[in-house]
């Protein structure tokens, strides 16, 4: 008889140090709202520190899951973790160019980086829509932005592919779980803070205005329109929790986070985003009715949707849970939407002026795109300016600047995962891995509508932690059928 490995905890050493980053992490970030000078003060003595700590004894490969799981906090924290007078210098940009560096060197040493095989079509679809941006140099009429945008695609596509290659086991997924719900509370918890008090971090767009005309929560992300997009691609993740699994605590958990989210969209002003809420609950009850062994978990589905709608329905004239201000409803107003399309004018009109100019650009470049980034400055060039030089839509982005062959790599990577996560999501045995495949699927149909609200996504990260999420659950719904269906 075998001997039995030993416990899995035993072998990450690295995790206590991930706890220690995480704390250091919330220190810094309240820190830099006092004072940014002592907040990097305290980062370079925390990286003295570590470089003092012996990790001769520890396997590379034992580090890699707890840095890529801090990596991610810093990729959704940002720019508020960047060095005062050197705004683009952010801890995850260095952070990912460290991990970029190290697996160079780790496979010069004569090391090999392993990945479930079954992400290699998804993980080639993204090497292909790199390469492809890079071919866009070409022809790029503004080389500047084409290399800034594909730098972004490159250290994004990095980010994605780690998520799925570090976390595979049952311990490290629940782990980088934990790690994300902790995230999601300390940003969603800020937004509440800053509505009450009128506190904004320097990062956020709204910083300086008078609280009349700057009503929305912003939190880490700078936009409304940002956090709004957060908010709904973190909901699937918790309104899942208690549909899935029978643990109270979890179905606690699940419960409090989705109000939570509800609650901070509605503080956001976001349509798209009001939209894309209901294209998850939608989701997940199309789901649960039409799936015979999921029916029993219908009934709490439904009441959680008449619970969301009690939250917001109200809320939306101006009364409720959440008294919105005045600004803050007409916002919420397809009726002043449908004028603005109509007049030309206010955000409707500028984003319908920039559909008919991005297909205008696919057509004027042969269908290749105008190259990776430049769809601004075609924008800046217009006769007449739309007013705002972002194409707000991230599906129209890619189309514009990729081209075609562009949108077209995108898109059957996008409805690959989608496909892939709802099959596993029928068949699964082990309820972590139906929570991750059902959880991701909701947030990629959300997601669908949810993307046209920020201006740009191509350094959005929640959006490609999104799609290491949805690649880890393909992967571990691949594992756990080879172990007769519950993962390791």
């Amino acid at each position: 008889m075998t001997a039995q490995p030993p416990p899995l905890a035993a072998r990450l050493p690295g995790w206590p140090l991930l706890s220690g980053a995480l704390a250091l992490t919330a220190v810094c970030a309240v820190l830099a709202v006092i004072s940014p000078k002592v907040s990097v003060a305290v980062l370079a003595v925390a990286a003295l520190a570590v470089g003092a700590v012996k990790v001769s004894n520890r396997p590379v490969t034992l580090l890699v899951a707890p840095f890529t799981g801090t990596l991610v906090v810093a990729a959704i924290l940002g720019p508020n973790l960047a060095v005062p007078q050197a705004s683009g210098a952010f801890l995850f940009r260095v952070m990912i160019v460290l991990l970029g560096v190290g697996a160079v060197g780790y496979l010069l040493m004569g090391g090999s980086i392993r990945y479930p095989a079954v992400i290699g079509l998804p993980a080639a679809l993204l090497a292909t829509m790199l390469a492809w941006s890079l071919m866009s140099l070409a022809w790029a009429e503004n080389i500047g932005a084409a290399i800034r945008w594909t730098s972004f695609l490159l250290m994004m596509v990095g980010l994605a592919l780690a998520i799925p290659m570090c976390f595979t086991t049952r311990h490290r997924v629940i782990q980088l779980l934990k790690v994300l719900g902790w995230t999601f509370a300390g940003v969603t918890a800020f937004s509440f803070i800053e509505i009450a008090t009128g506190l904004r971090l320097p990062t956020s767009r709204l910083t300086g205005q008078a609280s009349g005309s700057a009503f929305a929560a912003t939190s880490v992300f700078g936009n409304q329109n940002n956090f709004a997009t957060f908010l709904t691609l973190a909901l699937p993740y918790l309104v899942v929790l208690p549909l899935v699994f029978k643990e109270r605590r979890l179905r606690i958990i699940g419960l409090v986070g989705t109000l939570m989210a509800l609650m901070a969209l509605l503080l956001t002003g976001s349509k798209d985003n009001l939209i894309a809420a209901g294209l998850v609950f939608l989701t997940l009850i199309f789901f649960l009715a039409t799936d015979p062994k999921q029916r029993t978990k219908l009934l709490g589905a439904v009441v959680i949707v008449v619970v969301a709608l009690a939250v917001i329905v109200p809320s939306l004239s101006g009364s409720g849970l959440i008294p919105l201000p005045k600004r803050a409803v007409d916002k919420f107003s397809f009726t002043l939407l449908q004028k603005e399309i109509a007049t030309g004018q206010g955000s409707g009109g500028a984003r319908a002026s920039l559909l008919g100019d991005g297909i205008d650009f696919i057509g004027q470049s042969g269908g290749v795109g105008v190259a990776a980034g430049n769809a601004e400055t075609h924008v800046l060039d217009l006769p007449v300016f739309p007013g705002v030089s972002n194409m707000h839509d991230w599906w129209l982005e890619v189309a514009v600047d990729l081209g075609l062959i562009g949108l077209a790599l995108y898109v059957v990577y996008y409805f690959l995962l989608l496909g892939r996560q709802l099959r596993a999501a029928r068949t699964a045995v082990d309820p972590l891995v139906q929570y991750l495949c059902l959880s991701g699927s909701a947030a990629m149909v959300g997601f669908v509508v949810g993307s046209l609200g920020p201006s740009t996504m191509i350094a959005f990260s929640p959006m490609w932690v999104m799609f290491g999420l949805s690649m880890t659950a393909i992967a571990i719904a691949e594992r756990a059928r080879r172990y007769g269906g519950l993962l390791p």
